[in-house]
């Protein structure tokens, strides 16, 4: 039996036939494999990536705006607005500031008036040869009585005024909250066609909004920051401006003062609001919005991402002119 089989194994002919047929039973058992599309996969599977990663990028711009809201500067109680170093605030120090310094100086500028009107009253007298009316003295005693309380309390008089802002803010994040989502399933719908090219596109625009929405979050921060120094400032120099409102040449620098004052307060309730409705407003664009026809989703994702991009350029610039919108609603 062993030089049978010995002899089947070495003979060509049945090697050659055996591997037909191991063949053909290979052909027929084994899964067949799709190579003619394995480009198409790879091609899909590179347009989900670069999608996903878009609206990572647009998902991932809208935390980081919202993440300033109502909470930190803006909010802050008026002794914490910029923190503290150890046991020393800014408030210590514009606060010593104010009563070493500009206190005094806002009562010297008041002396000086109280004489001017006292000089008044005199050459009055002298033109009528007679003694004043009790009725001028009384008003010339009330009138520097009520300056030398609003300038020895000038201090607590601007935070008083801050707090009211404050108050409003308080308000309107308790409303509003620090802002809306953003709902991306406009975008996700109008990046459905697996084009890598127009991805590409996509995912540049995208990036370059990144670098946007970074500098909106700068510009918001030094904004808010720069509105609490100029509270702190304005607040420690209180008693000059008010001195000055005491005479009638210079009462007008006062009452500008006073409205500039409460613009720069009124400036916090501007820019929450911005930051607010700033996801509102990107969850209302659309693809057509911007009255281009459009021919394919593609195009309709590239419009969506450049309305993206020009409303966080126009986010920035509204946080710059913050500070003047807050003077023309004050008149200023």
């Amino acid at each position: 039996m062993a030089p049978i089989v010995k002899d089947m194994v070495s003979d060509r002919r049945f090697a050659l036939a055996f591997a037909a047929a191991f063949a053909a039973c290979s052909a027929i058992l084994a899964p067949s494999v799709a190579w003619a599309d394995i480009a198409g996969d790879i091609n899909k599977w590179l347009c989900g990536i670069l999608r996903d990663t878009c609206n990572w990028i647009f998902n991932s711009q809208v935390d980081v705006l919202k993440g300033i809201g109502a909470e930190g500067v803006l909010s802050a109680d008026f002794t914490q607005m910029l923190g503290s170093a150890g046991s020393v605030t800014m408030f210590d120090i514009v606060h010593g500031v104010w009563q070493v310094a500009i206190l005094p100086i806002g009562c010297g500028i008041l002396g000086f008036v109280f004489t001017v009107q006292l000089i008044k009253v005199s050459q009055k007298m002298d033109g009528n040869a007679s003694m004043p009316g009790v009725k001028e003295v009384v008003f010339m005693l009330v009138f520097f009585a009520v300056f030398l309380f609003l300038i020895q309390n000038s201090f607590e008089i601007m935070r008083a005024v801050y707090e009211v802002t404050r108050l409003a803010i308080s308000r309107v994040a308790g409303l509003f909250g620090t802002g809306g989502e953003l709902d991306l399933t406009t975008v996700s719908i109008t990046t459905t066609d697996d084009d890598v090219a127009a991805l590409l596109a996509m995912l540049v625009v995208a990036l370059l909004s990144w670098l946007v929405v970074i500098v909106a979050y700068v510009v918001a921060l030094v904004v808010s920051w720069a509105r609490a120094v100029q509270i702190y400032v304005m607040a420690a120099f209180s008693p000059v401006p008010l001195a000055l409102m005491s005479l009638d040449e210079t009462r007008q620098m006062g009452v500008g003062y006073l409205k500039n004052f409460a613009a720069v307060c009124l400036a916090g309730v501007i820019i929450l609001v911005l930051l607010v409705s700033f996801p509102v407003v990107l969850g209302g664009l659309n693809a057509a919005s911007a009255g281009a026809p459009v021919i394919d989703s593609i195009v309709g994702g590239l419009s969506y991402a450049l309305q993206y991009l020009a409303m966080c350029i126009l986010l920035i610039l509204a946080l710059v002119k913050s500070g003047s919108w807050a003077r023309d609603i004050m008149g200023g």
